[in-house]
């Protein structure tokens, strides 16, 4: 884990959101990524960091969307946990809104600007999420219990019909897509980060490599007693992918062995004290 030791002062020259990107090779995506994550901002100062992941293509043909663009370039190819810590390093604002590059928003909806409104409404929250949807519709559910044996078993061996309540407990499908609740974790592909609480917690598990680097990061958000709150009031669309839903594929044993880690790092059996989070900050 990696603390990035930083605290800085916020000033009118600042954004209000930093929106960290991640450039190895999805060329096929940003087009349409970038084109409507620029009209989602309406109203407040966001900045994009791009990081160039050691791309082929270089990002050169990103620049122009966003009027404020910085590039941080990488000699070598990092994981993604590495490459989000580069993102952070970076950042100056108040919130990093951190992107997959399979991702757009429908400009109407404004979701980036009203994700800022929620958190500044929210002082005790350090990582929020907001409703997200498959580009046909359907619902993604991006906030999630941890996960627990039957759990995977049900997801990676395809038995969601005969263990329903294991998956609709895992999903939260007891709660409003639309409302706001805190929950276990979120989905990586869209979290917003208060600066203040990723100073105090620390950078990304870079160990996890690939996988859980979310989960273990909304576990340590919620131990050093800052909120990790699911907010439905808006939305965005992901073109998920799940590379590693192919039982024998590489990534399948990548979120298999950084299922392993996390249990490692927080035990096989967690008492619950692990699982509460320290006494809340007050805030004046």
């Amino acid at each position: 884990m990696e603390s990035l030791g930083r605290c800085f002062s916020a000033s009118s020259s600042e954004p209000d959101v930093d929106v960290g990107i991640v450039y190895t090779w999805e060329r096929q995506w940003m087009p349409r990524l970038l084109n409507s994550l620029r009209r989602s901002c309406p109203g407040i100062r966001a900045r994009l960091i791009l990081v160039d992941n050691d791309s082929a293509d270089g990002v050169e043909p990103w620049l122009g969307y966003l009027p404020n663009t910085l590039v941080v370039r990488n000699p070598r190819r990092l994981q993604y946990a590495a490459n989000l810590n580069r993102v952070l390093r970076a950042s100056t604002a108040r919130y990093v809104l951190l992107l997959n590059t399979d991702m757009f928003f429908d400009p109407d909806e404004q979701c980036v600007t009203r994700m800022v409104r929620f958190m500044d409404s929210r002082p005790l929250c350090g990582v929020a999420g907001c409703g997200i949807y498959h580009e046909d519709g359907g619902y993604a559910y991006p906030a999630r219990r941890f996960q627990t044996l039957p759990m995977i078993v049900a997801r990676r061996f395809g038995l969601g019909t005969w263990m329903r309540r294991t998956l609709d407990h895992y999903l939260y499908r007891d709660h409003p897509v639309n409302g706001t609740w805190p929950c276990d974790w979120l989905s990586g592909c869209f979290l917003m980060v208060r600066r203040e609480a990723i100073d105090e917690v620390g950078g990304f598990d870079e160990s996890f490599v690939k996988y859980f680097e979310d989960v273990d990061m909304c576990l340590r958000m919620a131990r050093a007693g800052w909120q990790v709150l699911y907010h439905g009031a808006t939305y965005c669309y992901h073109l998920e992918r799940r590379s590693s839903r192919n039982v024998f594929s590489l990534d399948a044993w990548r979120h298999l062995r950084s299922y392993l880690r996390w249990h490692w790092k927080w035990s096989f059996a967690p008492p619950p004290e692990v699982l509460e989070p320290l006494p809340h900050r007050h805030v004046a």
